[in-house]
């Protein structure tokens, strides 16, 4: 259980400064990983609520049974899209959607802000989003039967992401060439900070790492879910404050 400090801006589920639950199980896969984690989650919410249906706002959150659903899948049934159209078709689309887009954006984040502003609010029921693009998983092990996709999920409820999970790489050479893919996308974006290749992560790899499976779960929007706040200020103890002024 930690600290994190990350300066990604303000919302109503984030705060520069949360806790997070991050936890490594070695030996294991995402597929794994997502039992243990449906497990979990049933459990605490039993413990704590004594029930298996929460209220969250309008909605009623059954927690019986979690969906599982294909990234890729998502896109076809939501909104008609198919994720191997043209990088000229997508951006189309989001601007069509008034989706907002940075100058430049590289096509794995298009489809990424797509996903959050059209397709994530209207996920509420517990469900697993399996399998993302591998320009947004730098640190996920590719599937066996699609390279271009990771062995990755995201737990969404109430429209918010919960954990973040994956298997996680542990082959050096397909690291590295994973940092340079991102250092690559970062310059085309001309994001300031694009120099951050971690040359020491891929050398410790070099010496050996057993296959794992890890995730990180926001303590602060679970707690939200739990006791049914709408923001992430209800909920810690000194949220940033504006001046009055």
């Amino acid at each position: 259980m930690n600290r994190n400090f990350r300066n990604e801006g303000m919302s109503r589920e984030h705060n520069p400064e949360f806790t997070m639950l991050e936890a490594y199980a070695a030996y294991q896969d995402h597929e794994w990983l997502m039992d243990f984690v449906e497990d979990m989650i049933k459990q605490v919410v039993k413990k704590v609520l004594n029930t298996d249906t929460i209220t969250y706002g309008d909605e009623q959150i059954h927690f019986g049974k979690f969906a599982r659903k294909e990234y890729d899948q998502l896109f076809k049934e939501e909104l008609k899209l198919d994720l191997s159209a043209s990088n000229e078709d997508l951006i189309k689309f989001a601007k069509d959607n008034k989706v907002v887009m940075d100058k430049g954006m590289s096509r794995a984040n298009v489809i990424d802000e797509i996903f959050k502003k059209l397709i994530r609010p209207g996920i509420v029921q517990p469900t697993f989003i399996m399998h993302h693009p591998i320009e947004l998983s730098p640190l996920s092990k590719k599937l066996e039967d699609n390279k271009d996709r990771v062995a990755r999920f995201h737990l969404i409820i109430a429209g918010s992401e919960l954990i973040n999970a994956f298997s996680e790489l542990n082959d050096p050479i397909d690291q590295k060439e994973r940092f340079e893919m991102q250092e690559k996308m970062r310059e085309q974006e001309k994001i300031p900070e694009s120099h951050r290749f971690d040359q020491d992560y891929v050398e410790a790899l070099e010496y050996g790492m057993p296959p794992a499976a890890g995730l990180g779960l926001g303590v602060d929007r679970f707690v939200m879910l739990l006791t049914n706040s709408h923001s992430i200020r209800e909920v810690i103890l000194f949220p940033l404050m504006k001046k009055k002024d």
